[in-house]
């Protein structure tokens, strides 16, 4: 069985929910072509429409031989500066529609819940009933949260309800800093999100969360964005700076290795790389689509990358299964 576990989705409902309440704005909704501007904020995102059709994401995981997608909302319609009543609500109704899409194609679809992590003790108690109720596979968050990363004492309910409900947390990195001065080129895109996700799994390992929560399974976006690629250089720091030798117990090589990692990189070379470091069994296929910045061919892309046949099963399917407590 092949399992996209990156993959996102816009219910109707929920963008009518969030144009009422928050102001956001589909600009040309009769579009002709395949593609709408979606107003967030001062923001100008566009996407494809299939983001909001689930008859045409059963098309292109068809067409991709995907067998399973784990579904999560895209990320510019996550905003962790929504005030906690309409965020707590928000992530209520999408779970609900995602649940329900689910229904409809319980052999095709599975979802990470949305949370309001800015509301910790909520995000935790919708982690919970996405999870006993909803039957959605785990939580999905975000690099920070208004700039706050998630090491920090107050999103202890978050890790602690997943630990104790046995289930994975999907991390997709939003805001990044510095994002003004990443307005030309989509470097906010391509580089800036990839940044965010780094300081994430640094604050985490420096500021304790990963020794607090030794269970914990967490799985990175964008291969871990570029933690993995300065695991030597954040080494060399932490051998040299004995305030950082201090406050961690073990290698920072050996915290990387307990992560889980998807396979949106682009680049074989890379992705083994990934794969040396961290090992075969923490790698999972991912697209990221629908977006346009999505693995074309993730298949292929993972049987390019490596030969053996013991490695594609893995990293295809069977990883996420186990991760994902899929029968």
């Amino acid at each position: 069985m092949i399992i996209d576990i990156h993959c996102h989705y816009i219910p109707q409902t929920y963008f009518d929910f969030v144009e009422n309440k928050l102001g956001y704005r589909i600009l040309n909704a009769g579009a002709t072509d395949d593609t709408v501007d979606v107003q967030v904020g001062p923001l100008t995102y566009k996407l494809n429409k299939t983001f909001f059709d689930p008859a045409l994401q059963i098309v292109r995981m068809n067409r991709l031989e995907i067998d399973r997608a784990v579904i999560s909302l895209a990320t510019p319609l996550i905003n962790y500066g929504t005030p906690n009543h309409v965020a707590i609500e928000a992530a209520q109704l999408f779970n609900d529609e995602l649940a329900s899409l689910i229904a409809s194609h319980p052999d095709r679809l599975d979802g990470w819940a949305m949370l309001p992590v800015q509301a910790p003790e909520a995000a935790a108690k919708e982690l919970e009933r996405g999870v006993n109720k909803l039957g959605l596979r785990g939580g999905h968050i975000g690099s920070n949260v208004n700039g706050r990363y998630l090491d920090r004492p107050e999103f202890s309910p978050i890790f602690d309800a997943a630990v104790r409900l046995g289930v994975p947390l999907f991390m997709h990195p939003t805001n990044p800093p510095g994002r003004e001065r990443m307005e030309a080129y989509e470097l906010a895109v391509v580089s800036g999100y990839l940044f965010d996700t780094t300081l994430s799994i640094f604050n985490m390992i420096f500021g304790g969360l990963l020794d607090r929560y030794p269970s914990l399974k967490l799985c990175c976006a964008h291969a871990g964005g570029y933690a993995l690629t300065l695991r030597g250089r954040m080494q060399r720091e932490v051998d040299t700076n004995p305030r950082l030798s201090g406050i961690i117990t073990r290698s920072v090589g050996e915290y990387l290795k307990r992560l889980y990692y998807d396979t949106i990189c682009f680049e074989p070379a890379y992705l083994r790389y990934v794969a040396d470091i961290v090992g075969l069994d923490h790698l999972l296929l991912a697209s990221d689509g629908p977006f346009p910045l999505a693995e074309p061919d993730p298949v292929r892309f993972v049987c390019e990358s490596f030969l053996d046949n013991d490695s594609r099963s893995k990293i295809l399917g069977s990883n996420a299964v186990k991760l994902l407590n899929l029968s």
